[in-house]
């Protein structure tokens, strides 16, 4: 192509050229600026009033040279005309989805984390929440964690952000779904949100999920939380199996799982129980302490609360270790033969997954009843319970595992 068929169509190249400086520069200010908020109207009214008004013009442009040339018009030259702006309108899909690759990669690297702070300390703790945590209801936590209610928990979900650098000050404690080696103190927050005091952070092992894998998946993320026991002195980090979620319940059963058990408890003793372990496993209690419950003949008016769970084989005694609000830095153990069901083997439609119900008892002795759920033609639930305890019975106002489900709908089998 000449230089004089260049300027036979130059008034259309020229606005191809406008337009496309127009579009470029708008999408250029999108991109550099992460946070338009009501900003974005200016852009969309810029595009509108002055970017359609170029695109009409150059359209009846084009349309002129096509009646003039009689429809021989060069193909570089439709290039010129609507190539430009296309290419300028790309820039911000095509920026947005560099960057959402990028922040995909960075979640997939940097899981969100589940955390259970418990203050044994004596002391209103202002604990990290950086980068960003929210509670189960969507809001952040409610901060200090006083000393005054140490029954009560602060858990959350904790957000990584790709922001977060390695050296900065709210750099995110964890990689991947562990713990950062380096990290050997707890560093606490002032009310400002500012770094402030530290204390020696102990760790505990890992929880071994990885019989869990076949059925869920390698995302130990979702599977682990960690619990943070804050002394006076000192804090504890403690991972442990998140408790586990109806549906996944449903789909480690769907996949016969085994060696899972899943504890609830009820708690005869008069103080609350802010830490259980199980043969060294920390149980994901919830959200606060195992409350103390009255003895019979007090009414009954709270049912077994669930405590997570641990791996365990309930054909060896089980060795229990808890601590209490009142007595936070004493450890109280127990040893635990879980009754056997009397009729041996699995029923039809029997759950691989195991339940215990655990009762602390008042002299500081723990009893045990197995159970587990039943699935009988129709979908129809059956409970099978060694049922409670002989000397479990002499306290339990609320009856056995099986007082926890609808008489009506759920049948109570024998064992």
């Amino acid at each position: 192509m000449t230089t004089k068929t260049y300027r036979h169509y130059l008034f259309g190249i020229i606005l191809s050229v406008a337009l496309a400086g127009w579009l470029a520069a708008l999408g250029i200010i999108a991109v550099a600026t992460p946070n338009l908020g009501w900003g974005i109207v200016a852009l969309l009214t810029g595009a509108i009033w002055v970017g359609v008004p170029l695109a009409i013009l150059l359209a009846i442009t084009w349309i002129a040279y096509m009646v003039r040339d009689r429809g021989q018009v060069p193909g570089r030259v439709h290039a010129l005309l609507f190539v430009p702006a296309l290419l300028a309108l790309l820039i911000y899909p095509v920026s947005d989805s560099i960057e959402r690759g990028k922040y995909d990669a960075f979640s997939a690297a940097h899981p969100p984390i589940g955390e259970t702070h418990v203050n044994l300390s004596g002391n209103d703790l202002w604990i990290d929440t950086k980068p960003s945590a929210s509670t189960s209801s969507g809001a952040g936590p409610n901060l200090p964690l006083a000393a005054s209610k140490p029954e009560q928990f602060a858990a959350f979900i904790r957000y990584p952000t790709p922001t977060t650098g390695a050296n900065a000050p709210s750099a995110f404690p964890y990689d991947g779904a562990r713990l950062n080696d380096k990290i050997q103190q707890y560093t606490y927050r002032l009310a400002s949100g500012d770094a402030g005091a530290s204390l020696p952070l102990k760790r505990l092992p890992y929880p071994d999920l990885t019989p869990l894998f076949p059925a869920l998946g390698k995302k130990e993320a979702t599977m682990v939380r960690y619990f943070y026991f804050h002394y006076p002195d000192h804090v504890e980090v403690a991972p442990a199996l998140q408790r586990l979620a109806g549906m996944t319940e449903q789909q480690l059963d769907g996949k016969k799982q085994t060696g899972l058990v899943l504890f609830k408890t009820q708690n005869y003793m008069p103080n609350g129980i802010a830490r259980l372990e199980i043969n060294g496993q920390t149980l994901d209690i919830g959200e606060r302490a195992l409350a103390p419950v009255m003895p019979l003949p007090a009414s009954c008016h709270d049912y077994p609360y669930p405590a997570g769970g641990a791996f365990a084989d309930l054909g060896q005694p089980l060795t229990l270790r808890w601590q209490t609000l009142d007595a936070p830095h004493t450890w109280h153990t127990a040893t635990l033969q879980v009754p056997a069901f009397r009729q041996p083997g699995r029923m039809n439609g029997e759950s691989t997954l195991l339940r215990v119900q655990l009762y602390f008892l008042p002299d500081g002795t723990v009893e045990g009843e197995r159970f587990v759920e039943v699935r009988q033609a129709r979908d129809q639930l059956a409970i099978r319970a060694t049922g409670v305890p002989p000397r479990a019975a002499a306290y339990t106002r609320c009856g056995g595992a099986f007082s926890a489900f609808n008489p009506q709908t759920v049948k109570l089998l024998a064992d």
